[in-house]
């Protein structure tokens, strides 16, 4: 699998479609007003925006914590999140399944667990660092939650894709 295999854009169209319903999603659950999300900071990048250091090999997608440098007259910069996909990772999960159509439902399921994360992070539910045991434990509770979350929406193939992750995990779809 090549690094350098990145969304077409159509693809990018779906990227944007599903972040839209997974932050929707998100909103609903834990009741964030559109206000709300200015205290939740993130951005999302694709595979053409990432730096090197930010692609991996095997997940589909990752949270990195980073900081913007401090504003004029502040002494601190503000922490934020950054949602990486891992394009080249979905892609291939979509080569293999042989299923075209499941990149929808799969672009939604992805971006809304890492949107859990992001919440759950800056609501210290979880810490950023912590223990891979603890980091596994946390990845199965931020499942069900997204399995829940996305339990009231109609996408076609979103139940196939929530089956796939139960059945293979985080790790082992990339």
């Amino acid at each position: 699998m090549i690094a350098s295999e990145g969304f077409a854009p159509s693809q990018l169209a779906l990227v944007a479609e599903a972040l839209a319903v997974a932050e929707e999603s998100v909103s609903d659950y834990y009741r964030l007003s559109t206000a709300n999300w200015a205290d939740y900071p993130y951005e999302m990048r694709t595979l053409a925006e990432l730096s090197p250091r930010e692609v991996v090999p095997r997940a589909l997608a990752q949270v990195l914590r980073l900081r913007q440098p401090p504003r004029r007259g502040r002494l601190r910069g503000r922490d934020f999140f950054r949602i990486c996909l891992q394009d080249h990772n979905l892609l291939g999960l979509i080569r293999r399944e042989g299923v075209p159509e499941l990149l929808p439902a799969l672009l939604t399921y992805v971006l809304t667990h890492e949107l859990v994360h992001v919440v759950r992070f800056y609501r210290f539910q979880h810490l950023f660092e912590a223990e891979p045991r603890e980091r596994v434990r946390e990845e199965g509770r931020v499942h069900a939650t997204t399995a829940e979350i996305l339990g009231k929406v109609r996408l076609p193939h979103l139940e196939e894709v929530i089956n796939l992750y139960e059945a293979h995990g985080d790790y082992q779809w990339g």
